[in-house]
């Protein structure tokens, strides 16, 4: 009876020191590949801050760390990568460099952790864009409240002045505009200081769009399983936003006082959920194209045409917005 005990209690201690050379192992696997990834990241950070224009090609990539060690070992672990990171931008740059590496490495960590759970591509980038989104305005804020410094309005002032410089020179030479241009060169600067967060957001949007395509490639060397983009033509948005856009509109018909909260938060939600019917028309109709077996050659030279012609966005627009009311492309 002692005999069996002696065995049983063997056995067992047996499988525990397997377990936690297994566990220990596995943790300085974990570290091994943390101290690879966060090594990578500096030299990538080094180039993006000295480097003029291989630094811009190494800005795009300094997400991919990240996104790669989130893939493998989940976002806890990345998140004390991440804080590493930040103390390793903090000496090889400044506190000004602080933001750019936190951006983008809770972009990666965000992207990875979705990656990882096979999330379409397309729930990827919106939560990319949100998360860029999120940085940009942080840092805007902490520019402006701390640093005293504000780019957008001092670039809108620097682009005024230049305005006026170039009015007073025309005017010396006796070919000045009309008062009519001039005025509507003056609207169009006001609104784009108006249109700040739509910028925001578009320049949020390209920069997750562009950081996702050049790593993904990395990754699906690294045998990560990354997925592919559903078809364009397959991509709709949720009845939701038709609604929030008519809202919108709606409470665009009022008059509200121009330069205030209310008339700015209306332009730029209308400005975004117009571009969002923008692109639930282009897919609509590549949707159409492809069931009457259109040639994609055509499809392309009409989104570029398109693009170039402003009325005809609007048109497609109105597609979108038929579609999404109307499930018009399951009609068809």
């Amino acid at each position: 009876m002692s005999r069996k005990r002696a065995v049983r209690g063997t056995l067992l201690l047996f499988l525990y020191l397997v377990k936690k050379g297994e566990h220990s192992l596995r943790n300085t696997h974990v570290l091994t590949e943390a101290a690879i990834e966060l090594a990578l990241f500096a030299v990538l950070f080094l180039f993006a801050l000295y480097v003029p224009v291989v630094g811009i090609v190494a800005t795009l990539f300094l997400a991919l760390p990240f996104m790669v060690f989130t893939m493998r070992h989940g976002w806890i672990p990345a998140m004390l990568l991440l804080a590493a990171a930040l103390v390793v931008s903090g000496l090889i740059g400044s506190l000004l460099a602080l933001p750019m590496a936190l951006m983008f490495g809770t972009f990666g960590i965000a992207v990875g952790a979705l990656l990882s759970k096979q999330r379409n591509r397309y729930v990827v980038l919106l939560v990319g864009t949100f998360v860029f989104l999120l940085n940009i305005v942080l840092d805007y804020i902490i520019s402006i409240q701390f640093l005293h410094v504000d780019l957008i309005q001092d670039t809108l002032a620097l682009v005024r002045e230049s305005f006026d410089t170039a009015m007073r020179l025309m005017e010396g030479m006796g070919q000045a505009p009309s008062l009519e241009m001039q005025r509507q060169i003056e609207q169009g600067l006001k609104l784009i200081g108006y249109m700040i967060p739509t910028l925001f957001v578009i320049a949020a949007l390209a920069l997750s769009y562009v950081t996702i395509i050049v790593s993904l490639p990395v990754m699906k060397r690294l045998k990560l399983p990354v997925g592919s983009w559903p078809p364009f033509r397959e991509l709709t948005w949720p009845k939701s936003v038709l609604w929030i856009y008519v809202v919108v509109l709606l409470l665009s018909l009022f008059p509200l006082e121009e330069g205030s909260f209310a008339y700015m938060a209306v332009l730029n939600v209308s400005y975004v959920l117009h571009l969002a019917m923008i692109v639930q028309g282009f897919s609509f109709l590549y949707a159409v194209a492809y069931k009457r077996g259109i040639a994609k050659g055509v499809v392309v030279a009409g989104t570029v045409l398109c693009l170039f012609l402003p009325f005809l966005l609007y048109l497609v627009a109105i597609f979108g917005i038929i579609d999404l009311g109307f499930d018009l492309r399951r009609r068809i």
